[in-house]
């Protein structure tokens, strides 16, 4: 019998269904829904979490700055560097003490990890009033964010505003941390490293303000072989080091390094934070696992990341700049390889979200269910951290299957995706 003289099967209302769902294109009528469901739920999460700083905000205790979360340590840590020694910082009891003076609630406890160089990007914090400085920080960070995702991802609107109404970055506001400037300073200067690998690498090297959530960029230029960018980078480092040598002085840095371990040891003991911590280490120990177990698993998993992130590097030979899935591999990669992120650092996640929709659209207007699925909780999963009675150790998942699919489509498209618009 000829081929096709085979009969077909009759298309039945089920198998319709089954495709109906399983295919998602980009101009279907479902998935504008769906965009329309996520965004609508992302804009009343933000609703929610304005309210609630507009009434902690209005029933602050006289002499007492509103919190912001973390905001109150950075504005501390920047008046306290101002008017004392650096090196005061990293005594947990002298620092604990000139915070109360500042206002601080005693019950509340902020030490200071960060290396040196860290002050050197705060000191202009105490030169404004308290509100104000909080708002120049989100406001200026934010906006270093949308830039960085802009460029990136070539202007595309429904990413960009599910970039700013995500609920990792409500968080990251409602905190009032640095997550904006980290995932900012990681896309620009990965993105730059090519064309411009002066700036490029000195954005990569002001990273080292946080030194967990930089460590796999070095591994990310070395496998690219963007050797002028990592050498700026390096000399940004030293730059900033001796900078922080000539204004601090020598002593900080001994005082730093020996308070390290026990910060670590203070932080490993603290339960009541592993809720917050989107990590491997942090949802085994949420589990019931013990620390040092935590640990090795958390080793694997790193060495594991990096290897593919590296992977995802080298596919772009001759590439002036790194793709789009090598930069939101590496983004996502940064939260799974660190031990210790907070879910204010959530806004590098929702870049690579929209870095990897960007590329995917560049190949094909269809996406499968799964991706569709993955996708959508990897947007809206840290709403269910902050949920008080929601203790579930999983908030690591989504993250690990975000990283396959860009690594999986990544081995796909190989040597297929566009860079980066310079």
């Amino acid at each position: 019998m000829p081929v096709n003289a085979v009969p077909l099967p009759a298309l039945t209302k089920s198998s319709s269904r089954g495709a109906w769902l399983l295919q998602w294109r980009a101009d279907q009528r479902k998935t504008i829904y769906l965009c329309a469901l996520v965004l609508g739920s992302c804009a009343f999460f933000l609703l929610i979490y304005l309210l609630k700083m507009w009434g902690e905000y209005k029933g602050q205790t006289p002499g007492h700055p509103p919190r912001f979360i973390d905001f109150f340590a950075l504005w501390s840590y920047a008046n306290i560097a101002g008017v004392h020694p650096v090196a005061e910082l990293y005594d947990f009891a002298i620092l604990h003490a000139r915070q109360l003076a500042l206002g601080m609630d005693p019950s509340d406890q902020a030490p200071f990890p960060y290396p040196p160089t860290f002050v050197l990007l705060l000191w202009p914090l105490p030169l404004l009033p308290y509100e104000a400085a909080y708002l120049v920080l989100m406001v200026g960070t934010l906006a270093l964010f949308v830039w960085a995702v802009w460029g990136t991802c070539s202007r595309l609107p429904l990413c960009m505003l599910g970039v700013i109404l995500a609920p990792a970055s409500t968080l990251t506001i409602y905190s009032g941390q640095s997550g904006f400037l980290a995932a900012a300073l990681i896309i620009a200067g990965v993105r730059l490293a090519g064309s411009r690998p002066i700036l490029g690498g000195f954005l990569i090297g002001l990273l080292s303000y946080k030194p967990q959530l930089g460590f796999l960029v070095p591994i990310a230029l070395a496998s690219a072989g963007l050797w002028p960018a990592f050498g700026a980078a390096c000399a940004t480092v030293a730059g900033l080091v001796l900078l922080a040598t000539l204004a601090f002085g020598w002593a900080v840095w001994p005082a730093w390094v020996s308070m390290l371990p026990a910060y670590a040891d203070w932080f490993d003991h603290r339960p009541e934070v592993l809720k917050y911590m989107p990590t491997v280490m942090g949802n085994l120990r949420m589990a019931g696992v013990s620390l040092p177990m935590a640990r090795g698993a958390q080793l694997l998993v790193t060495i594991a990341v990096a290897v593919l992130v590296a992977r995802c590097f080298r596919r772009n030979p001759g590439r002036r700049n790194p793709g789009r899935l090598a930069t939101a591999a590496l983004l996502v990669g940064t939260i799974l390889a660190t031990p210790h992120a907070f879910f204010y650092e959530l806004p590098m996640v929702v870049a690579a979200v929209a870095l990897f929709i960007k590329a995917r659209l560049e190949l094909s207007p269809t996406f499968s269910l799964a991706e569709v699925l993955i996708l959508v909780l990897a947007v809206m999963f840290p709403v269910l951290m902050l949920v008080p009675s929601l203790n579930l150790p999983i908030s690591a998942v989504p993250l690990a299957l975000l990283f396959g699919l860009i690594v999986r489509q990544q081995g796909r498209s190989a040597g297929d995706v566009r860079p980066s618009v310079a």
